[in-house]
This record gives C-alpha cells, structure tokens and sequence, in this order.
C-alpha cells in the first residue's frame, strides 16, 4: 500500500537510508531523476541536521517527489530482499506510486508526470486546506456528485468529502479560511480532528482548473496494462485496463480507501497489508477494514514514533516469511571473489551450437518455435537453409542458445553472479538473466531487432587489431574515412569500424600501412552500432514501447554506457545501442573496478573470455601509437593543426588549438562536449546555474561516452551572491575526477578555486610540482588576470589547511604554482561583457603575463588565448597574429544542433546579423548594474531589462511605483502581479537562503530588486524551453560573433542551423583560418 500526502516529515527513512546501500543508492538515483525534470534534489532536504519529524514539511515541490522516493526505495529494498507484492494499492499521490510499480508507468514517466503536476498545481490551482476528522462518515451527508459535505449538527456544507479510509475517519478538503472555521466548528463539538500538512486543496472541485493543462501535458504518455493486480482508491476497484484520464481522477477525486480494502478482502484469502510509506498510516488504516476472521494482518516499515533499530527489524522480519531469491550483495568484503557473468553477440554463432541444450528444455524450445515460426534445434544444429549466417536467424539463435545455457548453468548448481553483462545482442541474455522480461519476451524483441538490422544492407564492418582509439581516429580523420564510425571499443588495441561495405573494405590498406596488426572483416551483414541503423533505430523503439520490462534482480552492464543499467533506462538504451558504439573494454574494466574477480562466458563461443584476458593484461595509461604515416596534401598550404601553441595542443591532448568555450545551464550539453572532444578540439560543458546532482549525471555521461584521455572540462561561474555554489559544484568536480576547469566572470580569488586547484597538487621524484587539476581562466581586467596569474592567497590556503580540506604538503606547494595554466582573455562577448577590445587588452595582458612569470620563476609557460568576436576566419586569424596560444568561441556553438537551447530560440538566431544584438541588466548583478550582451532581434527583452532597472533607480519600493506603469508591467512583463511573483520569490529561497527573504522584508529596495530579477530567470528559461508564448521574453546571451558567422556561410548548407554541428564548425574554421592566414602573409611578404 502506498501512501500520499500528509504521511511526510523530515527524517523519513533515516535508519533505512543510513543502514541499507540498496535503499541509499535508490533515494540518490531517484533524487537525481526528479531534478532532471526540474525539482529540487531532495535527500539533503529530507535528512537535515536541523531538522526533526516535528518540523513542518509541507512545501509542494518537496513533499510530493519525497513521498515517492520513500515508497519506491522501500520497494527496492523489498525487491533486493526477494520480497515481491501480489497485490498494489495506492491512495492519492500514492496511487502514482503502485501504478509504477506495477509496470503502468516507467520511473522516467513518473517523475515527468509528478513534475508537470506539481508545476501546473502551483501555477493554476488556489491554495488550500484539508483536515483529517475521526468521526461516523454515516453520520454525515454527501450532496451532489462532487462530494460536497452537509449536515445540521456539524458541518455546514462547505467543504468536501476527499476520502474515507474507515467508519469513523474522513478527510475534508476546502479553502484555508473555510477549513479554519470548520475546524473550529468540529473542535467545538469535541470531534477529534487534525489539519494535514498539505498546502492545496486536494480531491475537490477546487483543482478543477489544472484538469486541462494537466490532460494536455499527459497525453503523450505511454500506458501500459498492470503487469500486478492493480487497486485504486480512485475507483475502490481493481483496474484491469488504465486509462490515460485516470492519472487526473487521482489528483481530483475522492479517496475510497475503505471500498478498496473491502474489494480485497473479498479474494477470502489472509492478507498482510504492507505500508510502504513513510508514516504507517496506511497500515493503521486497513486494520479497521480487515473483516473479522479474515486472517489478515497490516504492517508498517516506517514510522516516526518507531525506536532505534525497528526499521532494520521489520525488514529482517520479512525477509524471514517472504524472502525469496534474494539479489546478491554488490560489495564484498576484502578477498571474497565476485563473479560476472557475460554473454556473446553477433559473430558468435556456429553451426551445432546448443548441442544437449534443447533436449533439456523442450518447454521453452517449444516457445521459441512458436514465436520464430521455424524449428529453432533445427536452425542451430543443421542449418538446412543456409540461413544462420542471415542476421535475421543468428540473433534469435544466439539469444535462445545463451538463455538455455544459462538455465542450463543455474539448473546445474553453478554458483550464481554478481553481475551480468552481454556483447551487443548477448545484452539481451543478460538483462533476461536480470529478470527483465521472459524467455519469449526477449525472443520476441531479439527476432524484431534482427529483422529491422537485417533490413539494412550495403553495410559491413571491420576489426582493428593493434591500433588504440586516439590512433584509429586520427587516421579516419586524416584520410578522409569519416563515413567510418567506431562501433565497438572491444580492447585497448582491438576496435571495430562500421559503415558502408565498399569503404570497410578500401580502408584495410590505410590501417595495415599504419601498423595495425590485422584488419579483419566480421561476419555480420550490416553496418551495425553506427548511424546507419538509425531508420532500424526509429522503428525499434516504436516495438520497445509495447514491451514492459521488469526489475532487474541482479545488475547488468549496459554496452552504450559501460555502467549499470538504471531500470528506468531500459528501453531508451536497448533503441540507443543500434546506433552507439559497444563500450565492452570500459564495461570490464567497470567491473573490474567493483570488485569483479572472476568471469563466465556463457553462450557460444569464448571471444568474449580472449578480449577479457587481453583487457586485464594491458597497461590502461599506455596507448598503443600507430607507424607514423602523413597524409597525402593537395595543397601543401599551412596546416591548421599548426595554429597556434603546440604546448596547448600537448597539454590538453587535443588536434587544434581551438576550444568551445562553456555556456549556462548547459547549453553547452554533454552533446556538444562528447561531439567537440571526439574530432580533438577542447569543450567544456556548461554547468552554471545546474544543481549538484545535475552537473554529476552530465558528467558521468561525458565519461562514460569518452575515453579517460579526451579533452574535456568542465566551467565553474562565479556565484557572489551563493559562494556555496561554488563549493557544491567543485565537490561534484574533485568527486568525479574532472581535471579540467574553465573559471568564468570571477572577480577575485575565491576559496572553491584554491580548493580545486590545490586538491590536484602533489611533489614529484625531481621534487617539482605536479599539477593535475588544470584551470584555464576567463578574463577581460588585467587585475583579475593578476590575480590569476599569481600563486593561491595564502590566507586562503591557511584557512583551507586548517578545515582539514588541503593536506599540509598541498599547503606548502601552492606557493609554487599560479592559480591558472591558462588564460583566455575575452573581448565584447555575448553574456557578461565588459565590452573590451581584442586588440587593446590582448597585448596588455600577455606583457602582464611575461612580468608575473619572472617574477614568480614558473617553470611551466601561462598560454594566454583570445575570446569574444571569434566567428569568422579573419576573426580568428587576428587573434592568431596577435599571439594567441588558442583561440574561444561560445556564441557560434550556441545555434548547434548539439547545443542545449530550443529550436525556437535557434531559428532566432540562425537570422542574426551583427547588429542585431544589444546590452541589457545582468539579472545576477542587478543592482550593481552589471550588463550582459543579449539578442535583440525579435525580442523586447533588452528594452523591458532596461525599464526594470530603470525604475529600480527611481523608486525605493514597488509601491511608490505608478499604480499605471505596475499594471502595465504586471500584464505584459510578468503575466502575474507582483504579490504572486513575490510568492514565488519567497518560495525559492525559503530553503536556499532564507536570509535574503529577511533581508527583503526589512529593505522594500532589495525587495523589488528581487522581484524585478524573477523576471531575469523567468526570461532565460523560457528562452531554453521555447516557450512560443513567452518568444518576446526571451533573454539569449550572444554577441556579434554569431552574426558574422551567419554572414560567412550564408548561401552554404550551414545557413541552416540544423546543418551545424559543432565539431564541424569549429574545424571548418579553422581551416579557413589557416588558408586565409597563408594568403595574407604570402602577399605581406610579396609573394603575390
């Protein structure tokens, strides 16, 4: 039974959450899911210090996703436990709960559905009240369909009936002044009565006006049938069938929880009613229904009132009388050997594969003849019709042969995995050996799969033995072979290419010449993993979306990310691998990092067993580099790989000096990263203005997505009004490894850059300093790159020293190092601008550069690169001439395909000339007056920007504003009056800092600037939605930059920014740079 509102308080599941990883890690995952669709990140909230189960938690956007991750967690637990339920039932929010655990929604449709819930309720719906009454619900009459209470003794008939969990308990729902009164009514009659801490009015007519929007929000919603018997307190019936209108009917109609569990108790079998919320309400609740005889029982896991350890002891008592094919523990302790358990693809096959197998499981033999159509013992033993090599037939056949052996292995008491993983289509055995689906449901997705990957023909691939990644793609990307991809990284020194056969086949000659070992040709009739299969791909997830997959009782690898599955993941990831490379050699080495000893090739074949020893013998630092060999040069002319600072190139590993610099709330998206680092050019993804959580999930895709040495970073904004930012984001960074940052719109030297920066220090052999966490700085005033440029502050160094934070070698090294091993000195760009010229500030900060470098006795150079205007060759090419060791852009990538902004928003500024942009208040900085550098064309942003500033330096407070100019701003800038932005306003930084909402109610002048800079953030995110009805609003960074290079490829295909792509551009350039430069300086020197 699931709970809703009114069953919270802080510190729920606290034990469970201390004591339990698999409960631990779910809360975390689910946390980090809810935010991805733009709630809070929760866990930290749910289990403050400060906080105990007495404190109020009733705030909208926490308490409904909260309640969700308990339940669910609880689940998982249960679920690691072998506990599963034979029944669901669900009562409100609750309901979203059961319906997901019984297969109707998947966890990513949850939290989107919940998301939208609780942004349309908080846009649309009134506030309210309700009021839990212990009282004879007989006692008491219903008029009319919506429930409407009445009676002449106690309540008068204005609020409504929301649920009846027994006889003599009943929830109340109403306006907050209504309720108050009600309760005072109640009160005085001495009825037992309790407002609940819920802050809408929930189940009444009063949510009405969110049915709509909420409707439209859902309708691209994927319903599936129960896979559970499914119980809703909406209906107080089993649901056989779901419809997609009934996930309103939760919100909006009354509880029936006493029909519900009478509807239960007439299946005349003992029940235990099992609470998985956070309160044992729900448990208290069903014993008053239990029928008398009945032998049912009702339990609760958590509760507030529960003393030390009884949470742990409840779980304990139901693994005792229900547990069943527990999961394995994930960690072992030190010398237990841990077991993973691998399935072969493609390739594998042969003929008399599964000899001894079909006669040992003629049930399921016979299952697959009938889904096939065809004698599957027949196809594998015999072959009659030549077909086991035709795509179509081998991956059914490899799929059904890896099952049985499975089966086969578990029937012969072979001891059980820790882990599973599969080869491309051997993922499909192993997620059946997880528990995801049936025998023939996998069958049945593996025969589709065949037949659509078998309907791409003209493919082929091929196998590189002896060259490593970096070597196979610089050679694809010298000789012109970019139809080529990479579709599987097998081994350190064995990938797999993918593309047109014909060009498979004229490429062996360019790797042999280069070193490679072999060169071999797969037997596979498609060019598959790679972005030929994407027509299959669209197909394939049509056929993913009928399938409803089940949990997964052990974990299983997934090829597209070499991590884990999350079972939210499934089906986007089984559609995503027809089209992304197999990671198999970043998948062991996983395993091998979690403790993995030992592994069992199951299936035909042993490939898989050969690449595993190949992966644990090579050295993972020491890359295996190709014979050297120069590509053939049409023109002779100057190389663009030669531009600028080869020391950059060396140091950040990348083909060019040429770098996509960070945009905010990640525009620059892990797309745009993971597609730059892969054509060799340094990109930072955007994490300014993310949560925490947020920044960690992109970057452990970026991760996963790359090899460890690809040049990637990650930017860090300075944030002077919540300095805790900053620390947040350099935990993420230093947590996951990240070795490179992009310091940007930093005034000074602040404690998370020391922190970062001497985190990464330690003393070599020779006794110089090694630096491994780099930092590249953003400036455009000689005193902040002064500030760069020296060593950390040592009052900063000893504050950190002394919070334990830095070691005291770190401490004693700082003085030896500067703060930045780069830095790019950033004209008049889009965003914060302080409208510099390049060729006024370059030279002034490279000679400030050479006197700090003197005068510190660095041992290592300080590259100095140039940003702001960069989006034309000639552009570039003066920043070159000036001497920039690497040139920026950002504004140019932001109308990428791969960029993380609307399409709408992307229309706009594919338009754009270079005057077409203006300056506008930085909403940030509001009050200091700071400006940023914004689109203008199309939109009215920059001039209303201006008037809220204006009228900020004219008025101390909203109210002294003209009742005729807040009308106006209210009606066309805000959509909303000033209270309910104020509301809003308060919302937000009720658990952030609640400090400044002190601050505003004591100072009427802060208190506009804060409501005038709702306006700032309403604008942006509207702007990155494409919101069409917000278009005039939106705020877009940009500078001229971009407005150049439209001019510069109007008339190509990259006049369409659907044809942009970043790496493309970005290389592009920078041959037109090098051209143009050797033109230029061949009629300079009076070649011409």
């Amino acid at each position: 039974m699931f709970s809703g509102q009114g069953s919270q308080y802080y510190g729920m599941g606290r034990e469970l959450y201390s004591s339990s990883p698999v409960f631990a890690r779910k809360m975390r995952s689910l946390s980090g899911l809810f935010a991805g669709f733009g709630l809070p990140d929760l866990v930290a909230e749910i289990y403050r210090e400060d906080r105990t189960s007495a404190h109020v938690f009733d705030r909208f956007d926490h308490t409904h996703p909260a309640i969700l991750m308990i339940e669910l967690s609880l689940v998982e637990l249960l679920r690691s436990e072998g506990i599963e339920p034979e029944y669901v039932l669900g009562a409100s929010l609750g309901e979203f709960a059961a319906a997901t655990v019984a297969g109707v929604l998947d966890v990513e449709e949850l939290a989107y559905s919940i998301a939208e819930q609780v942004r349309l309720v908080e846009r649309h719906c009134p506030e309210g009240r309700m009021i839990s009454v212990l009282d004879r619900v007989d006692d008491y009459r219903v008029q009319g369909r919506s429930g409407q209470m009445a009676s002449d003794q106690a309540v008068p008939g204005e609020l409504e009936l929301a649920a009846v969990y027994s006889d003599e308990h009943f929830v109340l729902s109403g306006s907050p002044a209504e309720v108050a009164r009600q309760e005072k009514i109640l009160r005085g009659r001495g009825v037992v009565c309790q407002r609940l801490p819920v802050r809408y009015p929930f189940h009444s007519p009063l949510m009405d006006v969110a049915a709509e929007p909420y409707g439209a929000a859902l309708s691209g919603l994927s319903i599936r049938q129960p896979r559970i018997p499914f119980v809703s307190c909406a209906t107080g019936d089993r649901l056989d069938t779901v419809q997609r209108q009934h996930f309103w009917r939760m919100v909006r109609d009354p509880i029936d929880f006493r029909q519900a569990i009478r509807r239960l108790e007439d299946c005349e079998e003992p029940m235990l009613y099992l609470d998985i919320g956070a309160s044992s309400t729900m448990a208290n609740f069903a014993g008053r229904n239990v029928l008398p005889g009945s032998g049912s029982r009702a339990m609760g896991l958590i509760d507030p009132f529960f003393g030390r350890g009884k949470e742990t002891e409840k779980i304990r008592e139901l693994r005792k009388q229900f547990g069943r094919n527990r999961r394995p523990v994930r960690s072992k302790p030190s010398g237990v050997r841990m077991k993973a358990v691998v399935f072969p693809g493609q390739g594998a096959h042969s003929r008399g594969m599964g000899s001894g197998l079909f006669e040992r499981f003629p049930d399921l033999v016979s299952i697959a003849d009938q889904i096939l159509g065809y004698s599957i013992a027949e196809l594998c033993s015999a072959d009659p019709d030549g077909r086991l090599d035709n795509t179509e037939f081998t991956q059914p056949a490899i799929y059904a042969v890896s099952v049985l052996a499975y089966l086969a292995a578990a029937e012969d008491d072979r001891p059980g995995a820790d882990y599973f993983a599969g080869h491309s289509l051997g993922e499909y055995a192993a997620l059946f050996a997880a528990g995801a689906f049936d025998f023939g449901t996998g069958l049945r997705l593996v025969r589709e799969r065949g037949r659509l990957m078998g309907q791409m023909v003209d493919g082929g691939m091929a196998a590189v033995i002896g060259l490593d990644e970096e070597a196979v793609r610089r050679l694809l990307d010298e000789h012109g072979l970019t139809e080529l991809d990479v579709a599987n990284y097998n081994a350190p020194d064995q990938l797999v290419l993918s593309g047109p056969r014909d060009l498979v086949r004229e490429a062996r000659e360019t790797f042999t010449e280069a070193g490679a070992r072999g060169y071999v040709p797969l037997r596979v009739g498609g060019a598959f993993h790679s972005r030929y299969m994407e027509p299959a791909r669209r197909d394939f997830d049509r056929f993913l979306e009928t399938v409803t997959f089940g949990s997964l009782s052990v974990p299983v690898i997934a090829n597209v990310t070499g991590r884990e599955y999350d079972e939210s993941d499934i089906r986007r990831l089984l559609g995503e691998q027809l089209v992304r490379p197999v990671r198999w050699e970043q998948s062991v080495r996983h395993l091998l990092a979690s403790g993995v000893t030992d592994f069992a090739e199951v299936g035909p074949g042993s490939a898989l067993t050969k690449m595993i020893d190949n992966i644990r013998r090579a050295a993972p630092d020491v890359p295996v580099q190709p014979t050297p060999v120069q590509p053939e040069s049409k023109t002779g002319g100057l190389d663009p790989r030669s531009l600028g600072s080869s020391t950059f190139r060396q140091t950040y590993r990348t083909r060019y000096a040429y770098v996509c610099g960070s945009m905010y709330r990640g525009i620059a998206s892990t797309d745009l990263v993971v597609r730059a680092a892969r054509a060799g050019l340094l990109a930072f993804f955007g994490s300014g203005g993310l949560a925490p959580a947020a920044i960690a999930s992109a970057i452990d895709e970026i991760h996963a997505r790359l090899p460890s040495t690809a040049p990637v970073g990650v930017n860090l904004v300075h944030n002077p009004t919540f300095p805790s930012a900053e620390d947040e984001t350099v935990d993420v960074l230093l947590a996951r490894g990240v070795r490179t940052m992009e310091a940007s719109a930093f005034m000074n030297i602040t404690p998370a850059l020391v922190r970062y920066r001497l985190n990464g220090l330690t003393k070599g052999t020779d006794g110089e300093v090694r630096i491994a966490n780099r930092i590249l700085a953003k400036v455009s005033r000689p005193e902040v790159a002064e500030s760069f440029l020296c060593p950390p502050p040592d009052r900063l160094v000893g504050q950190l020293e002394q919070q334990g934070v830095v070691t005291p070698e770190q401490a004693a090294l700082a003085a030896r190092v500067p703060m930045a091993d780069d830095l790019c000195v950033e004209a008049d760009s889009g965003g914060h601008t302080d409208r510099g010229s390049l060729l006024v500030l370059f030279p002034t900060m490279v000679r400030l550069r050479d006197r700090m470098v003197d005068q510190y006795g660095y041992p290592t150079p300080i590259g100095v690169g140039a940003a702001g205007g960069i989006g034309t060759p000639e552009a570039a090419a003066a920043g070159f001439l000036l001497g920039a060791d690497f040139v920026l852009t950002g504004s140019i990538n932001q109308c990428t395909v791969e960029a993380g902004m609307s399409d709408l928003a992307k229309d706009l500024l594919a338009q754009i000339n270079v005057q077409d942009t203006d300056y506008a208040p930085a909403g940030d900085m509001f009050e200091l007056g700071a400006q940023v550098q914004v689109l203008k064309r199309g939109v009215f942003f920059p001039a209303r920007a201006r008037k809220l500033y204006e009228l900020y330096r004219r008025h101390e407070s909203l109210d002294e504003i003209p009742q005729d100019t807040r009308s106006l701003i209210e009606r066309r800038y805000f959509h909303r009056t000033f209270d309910e932005v104020w509301q809003e306003t308060k919302e937000y930084f009720a658990d952030r800092a609640p400090q400044e909402i002190e601050q505003a109610e004591d100072n009427p002048k802060y208190k506009m600037a804060l409501v005038f800079r709702w306006y700032f953030g309403h604008s942006q995110r509207a702007a990155m939605a494409g919101s069409a009805d917000s278009r005039v609003d939106f705020q877009i960074h940009c500078g001229p930059a971009l407005g150049s290079f439209n001019q510069w490829v109007k008339g190509t295909p990259l006049e369409d920014w659907r044809q942009r792509h970043v790496d493309e551009i970005g290389i592009r350039l920078m041959a037109a740079t090098a051209n143009l430069l050797e033109r230029r300086l061949s009629i300079v020197g009076g070649s011409a």
